[in-house]
């Protein structure tokens, strides 16, 4: 910008650079990951449950299965009942959901070769999922279907969690901060950042290090 104004006051177009006059933009330095402490996450999750518009787009099971599992919000509802080994509590993450623009929604490969991974399930998980499939009565599909049986549009539940948010003191919370609630508690239960990279999916430890762990979290 301060080259192209540059070349314009030298041309007479501008009679001055006011790029080169203006001063710099103070950054915000603490970048400290906010994670949710465990008595938030007890609360926001029965803000969830008390919520008539927050179960009625599934949120309280997928915020929980999240916390469960630390996945990104197109990785969670791109979960089929095909990923997972009930018999061994295992999750393997095999996509994730992107709006495409002719095509919709649809399921594509990760973001990473990090990203391909297996989940143990704690249990409390697995027996939630287990109730799940039981009352929905589905053996494949989408473990978060839309009203179809579809892919859900992760924007759409994106919006569903700001409505359920706003005016209440978790406004700051958004799907993405279940993975830095996630990373932070393994963080606090001695577990290597490399563990914790695979269990996000990240391919640099440093990414973890550096933008998941919130350091100042109890």
């Amino acid at each position: 910008l301060s080259g192209v104004c540059g070349y314009l006051s030298r041309q007479g177009a501008l009679q001055f650079n006011p790029v080169r006059d203006a001063g710099r933009l103070e950054a915000d330095h603490d970048r400290t990951p906010r994670a949710l402490t465990p008595v938030e996450v007890r609360h926001w999750l029965g803000l969830l449950d008390e919520s008539e518009d927050a179960r009625r787009n599934d949120l309280p099971t997928l915020a929980r299965f999240i916390l469960a599992t630390g996945l990104r919000i197109g990785e969670a509802l791109g979960v089929r009942w095909s990923d997972i080994d009930f018999d061994h509590g295992l999750l393997s993450v095999q996509r994730t959901l992107l709006r495409l623009k002719g095509n919709g929604i649809v399921a594509s490969a990760p973001k990473s070769k990090s990203s391909i991974r297996v989940l143990v399930l704690p249990g409390w998980c697995l027996t939630m999922l287990e109730n799940r499939r039981r009352r929905i009565g589905s053996l494949d599909g989408p473990i978060f279907p839309d009203a179809k049986g579809g892919y859900r549009d992760k924007n759409n539940v994106g919006a569903a969690f700001r409505r359920v948010r706003t005016g209440t003191p978790f406004e700051w919370v958004k799907p993405h901060t279940y993975r830095k609630t996630v990373a932070t508690i393994l963080d606090n239960l001695g577990a290597s950042a490399r563990m914790i990279a695979d269990q996000l999916g990240h391919a640099r430890v440093s990414m973890t290090q550096d933008v998941y762990m919130g350091r100042r979290a109890v």
